[in-house]
């Protein structure tokens, strides 16, 4: 049986989004926020996307302890049998129950990940996945951090192998990487998985390298408004940032949100809305302001980023990625989806047929910021070197 943690409020969509990827099979409801459903796991080929689920806990087993060591051990016994000595793996230890704040964290924590080394960035993680400092009010954080250490200790003194093999870090999946999930829904129940490589790597559309699948929102006084947190939060769940020197399209750009967060990463944007930007990145040297519709833009050269945060019919949204993949106009992609029932989905059967591995590498997520929303981000994988774009007859 496999567990699937929803994204907040969105168990009813991921129900109908099961159905209808695996039809006739059962879904159960063992805690609040999580459903189970038994489905073959191909080796080696990837399962469908599934946009309402935050985490996926493959071929999950129900285990009971009653404190601390008891925890631990029960730990140290899956993961002595199930995992090699020496090689990488990660465990996430998080608790399914208390009362939850909504997590938020600053600007400069995420631009640590990318621009301050790797030291600096592997802290930022660290700060990211555990949520500090004004993350939550969590009932069993505290727990789920003891049996950790004590987990560390046991294998100290057991099984050194293993201890060496374990990165702590939040980190992303390379193809040697397995995964241990323990998810508590009480202080004496919960869950428990293991995904041996490379399961990880393979699935990573569906399995997040946060415990949980889940990331803080970013917050920033100067953005124009919120929806910048979108934009960050798809950078780091597709471990590719925004650099300096790329060129980015940003359709819809108004107020400049997202133009705002690409600016601070040092690209130049092509930003395209009938609405004026705010003032000040309206007149940035770096923004090449374009009055116009989002959906009839062209680009005259292929470019790094594609970003979209329109509010259109998703349908609509859902074309122009594809059109937009299709034609190798962009290397990279970031594009919400404003989900209206039925539409919605029907939104997310497209892009799901259409964008389909080798054509590029896709993530379909309901993000931390998002509301009544499904970001769809990822990378072209044919890359850019036939020059498509109209207008144009050279290469870029």
């Amino acid at each position: 049986m496999h567990w699937l943690l929803c994204a907040e409020g969105s168990e009813h969509e991921l129900r109908v989004e099961l159905a209808r990827e695996f039809p006739g099979k059962t879904v159960e409801s063992p805690h609040p926020g999580i459903v189970a459903v038994d489905f073959p796991v191909p080796p080696r080929n990837r399962l469908p996307l599934l946009a309402f689920s935050r985490q996926w806990l493959p071929n999950a087993e129900p285990a009971h302890a009653e404190s601390i060591n008891a925890w631990a051990r029960l730990l140290f016994e899956k993961i002595a049998g199930s995992l090699p000595d020496r090689q990488p793996w990660q465990l996430h230890l998080a608790p399914q129950y208390g009362a939850v704040a909504a997590p938020r964290i600053g600007a400069r924590a995420w631009h640590s990940l990318t621009r301050r080394g790797p030291q600096a960035a592997a802290e930022a993680r660290r700060e990211i996945a555990a949520g500090r400092p004004r993350v939550e009010a969590d009932a069993g954080r505290h727990r789920c951090e003891l049996i950790c250490a004590r987990l560390r200790e046991t294998l100290r003194d057991r099984r050194r192998g293993l201890l060496r093999g374990w990165i702590e870090e939040t980190a992303p999946f390379a193809r040697d990487h397995s995964l241990v999930q323990l998810v508590l829904t009480s202080p004496d129940r919960g869950c428990l998985s293991v995904a041996p490589a490379p399961l990880p790597w393979e699935q990573r559309h569906l399995i997040s390298a946060f415990p949980k699948g889940q990331i803080p929102v970013a917050e920033d006084q100067a953005a124009p408004s919120r929806a910048f947190a979108k934009l960050a939060e798809a950078e780091l769940r597709l471990n590719r940032a925004i650099k300096p020197g790329e060129t980015c399209v940003d359709l819809g750009a108004a107020p400049g949100s997202w133009t705002y967060w690409a600016l601070r990463r040092g690209a130049r944007v092509i930003a395209v809305d009938r609405a004026p930007l705010r003032e000040d990145l309206h007149r940035h040297p770096n923004v090449r302001f374009q009055t116009g519709d989002a959906f009839s833009f062209r680009p005259a050269n292929p470019v790094d980023w594609l970003l979209c945060d329109v509010i259109a019919p998703p349908v609509q949204s859902a074309k122009l990625l594809v059109e937009w993949v299709r034609q190798s106009w962009c290397r990279y992609f970031v594009v919400t989806l404003k989900m209206r029932e039925a539409e919605g989905m029907a939104a997310l059967d497209l892009v799901k047929r259409e964008l389909e591995p080798p054509r590029c590498e896709l993530f379909l997520t309901k993000l931390c910021s998002n509301k009544k929303e499904v970001c769809a981000f990822g990378a072209v994988a044919r890359g850019w070197s036939v020059m498509s774009c109209p207008g144009s007859n050279h290469s870029h």
